[in-house]
């Protein structure tokens, strides 16, 4: 008997899984970033600013921010925001605010330096795989990505240009609000790039094997 539905389903439910991983490491990534207070990237540097000026959640204050490039992206390049893009937005916030118990608790400020660094490796690491996960498998664009990708069209502002001048909008609002810059965020700047490279070309053997194993449940 032909399971008709099944493929759709399975498809579905992938796409839903590997979005829900995708925002758990970013939420992890930027707790490790504030409880490490040696700097981090630029988006979490605001997100910190923001959580100290205001007296809001991290989880809040990156809620908001989600929703207002989505509203955006929605409005000047609804073709790249998908499900992807949605999930990730209403998501993002409330895993941030869930992980954050369990990393304050490991009171990882107390570590020494050394340590501290590598647990920014790490949050940065987890970054590039939420990048990853999302451009490889997800359905639509991160909603600020879909927003510089219509300016890059639009305006002819090439993206990395556009990238650098929203990164440095977003380091310089959260330094003047109070968020941490410091070697944290260095290492952000240095490595995420070329991380998100090296992790997307290594997770595309497991996107055909992924591929593969699909069309062989959408035979049955």
């Amino acid at each position: 008997m032909r399971l008709r539905n099944l493929p759709a389903l399975v498809k579905f439910g992938g796409r839903l899984m590997i979005v829900v991983v995708a925002t758990l490491l970013s939420a992890l990534a930027v707790n490790l970033f504030i409880e490490c207070n040696i700097g981090s990237d630029t988006l979490t540097v605001l997100l910190d600013g923001l959580h100290k000026s205001l007296g809001v959640s991290v989880g809040f204050a990156s809620s908001s921010l989600s929703i207002i490039f989505l509203a955006v992206g929605l409005l000047l390049n609804r073709k790249a925001i998908g499900f992807s893009s949605v999930m990730y937005t209403f998501l993002i916030g409330p895993l941030i605010n869930w992980v954050h118990p369990f990393i304050a608790s490991m009171e990882l400020a107390e570590l020494m330096f050394f340590s501290k660094v590598i647990i920014v490796i790490l949050a940065n690491i987890c970054f590039s795989m939420t990048y990853v996960l999302l451009m490889n498998f997800g359905n639509g664009m991160y909603a600020l990505d879909a927003i510089l990708r219509y300016t890059e069209s639009k305006f002819r502002i090439r993206y990395d240009l556009g990238r650098m001048g929203v990164d440095a909008i977003f380091l310089t609002a959260g330094f003047l609000l109070g968020g941490v810059v410091g070697v944290g965020t260095v290492i952000a700047l240095a490595i995420t790039g070329p991380g998100t490279m090296l992790l997307e070309k290594l997770l595309l053997k497991f996107k055909a094997i992924y591929k593969l194993n699909f069309k062989k449940i959408n035979n049955l």
